[in-house]
């Protein structure tokens, strides 16, 4: 039995690279390419330059390390899960460049999160509480 993806379930990322939406960001991780790459709406964006590309890839590794904060004791299904991220055609330049994404946990409250990860906060990153979720920007 042959087991391969049809090039077509494949996203195409302006570096050359062909991911598969489940695929992880970072292997250590729990964000997959689908999480960064669909709006709230189910509307598929793909990076539209290397930049954009990139900044999605450090802010799932700025994510990631948050969760560590966040989930610590937890299993690894218990984790942040990205609301919206990556939209080009959205007003706020963060999110329309990838450096910025909304987000929640899977079983804790909002409010025990941003305790748990604002004293990870870095000095060039913001932390906020948005409409039910907590909002995230990297510069």
């Amino acid at each position: 039995m042959v087991k391969q993806l049809s090039p077509t379930a494949l996203y195409d990322l302006p570096s050359g690279n062909r991911v598969h939406p489940c695929r992880l960001i970072h292997r250590d991780g729990t964000i997959m390419w689908r999480h960064a790459l669909i709006s709230p709406y189910n509307e598929l964006f793909l990076p539209e330059t290397e930049a954009h590309e990139a900044h999605i890839i450090k802010t799932a590794a700025r994510l990631e390390e948050l969760n560590c904060w966040a989930s610590q004791g937890l299993e690894p299904w218990d984790c942040i899960i990205p609301v919206m991220w990556y939209i080009p055609v959205h007003q706020h330049m963060p999110f329309s460049e990838g450096y910025a994404c909304t987000f929640k946990h899977a079983s804790i409250d909002i409010k025990n999160v941003l305790e748990k990860i604002s004293p990870h906060i870095q000095e060039f990153e913001s932390l906020s509480h948005a409409d039910g979720n907590l909002y995230f920007q990297r510069c």
